[in-house]
């Protein structure tokens, strides 16, 4: 099947994450990948010029750098605004004192109203609720990565009680982040990729042989594969 054609074996050392990954879910996840002996699932890359650009696997590779392979199992898929939808999480959190005090040393401007953010705003939802507004990319930058010490539960925009909603991220955001190698805290952003591939389940000795990855990819075409049509429910680990 074509769609097969979009699993690549790549150095390690060739793709670019746009996101920090968080210390205590890589953590985690080096020990998982460890016990089970592979990787479940490909790590979503697209090509942004010359640049392999991480869409969604962050700590997959994180873990696999870490552990210490030579190659990654990738899908790169091209980015195809029909088939990549990009939107945002939102985080769960006690917003505390000490955080409303961290606020000031960022440039928003605060708008007492309650209501989906807009470009370059965060909603602070809390007793009363806020936005915060930035006038341009950079200043959002900056405030995006000065979240990086605050312990969340990821949730969905709709979902959050007490926190931070992110706005609907935009597409020419993320390509200002892959062309400027800029990264934000994992957790932001929200790929939706239309056709990707799971459970490819690599033992990690594969990833450490190109005679072994051959061998995997030609196995790759006599298993058996289900394609799903319609939105599915999984169960995290």
């Amino acid at each position: 099947m074509q769609i097969l054609n979009e699993i690549e074996f790549l150095d390690v050392n060739k793709v670019i994450p746009h996101e920090e990954p968080s210390k205590d879910r890589l953590n985690k996840l080096v020990l998982k990948i460890k016990d089970d002996g592979f990787v479940n699932h490909p790590i979503i890359c697209t090509k942004i010029k010359d640049k392999i650009i991480i869409l969604d696997g962050t700590h997959r590779y994180n873990a696999l750098k870490e552990i210490g392979v030579k190659f990654i199992p990738i899908q790169l898929v091209s980015y195809d605004k029909r088939r990549i939808k990009l939107s945002s999480w939102a985080w769960q959190f006690k917003v505390d004192n000490q955080f409303l005090l961290s606020i000031r040393n960022f440039d928003g401007r605060i708008l007492r109203e309650a209501r989906n953010p807009r470009r370059y705003e965060v909603l602070i939802k809390s007793k009363e609720s806020f936005i915060l507004k930035f006038n341009n990319r950079l200043e959002f930058l900056k405030f995006l990565n000065g979240l990086k010490t605050i312990s969340y539960e990821r949730v969905l925009r709709d979902n959050v009680i007490e926190g931070i909603v992110f706005p609907k991220l935009h597409h020419s955001f993320f390509f200002f982040l892959a062309k400027n190698n800029y990264k934000i805290p994992s957790g932001i952003t929200k790929f939706r990729v239309e056709r990707r591939i799971l459970s490819l389940k690599v033992p990690l000795n594969v990833l450490n042989g190109e005679n072994l990855i051959f061998e995997f990819k030609e196995k790759l075409r006599e298993r058996k594969f289900r394609i799903y049509e319609e939105s599915v429910l999984i169960f995290e680990d």
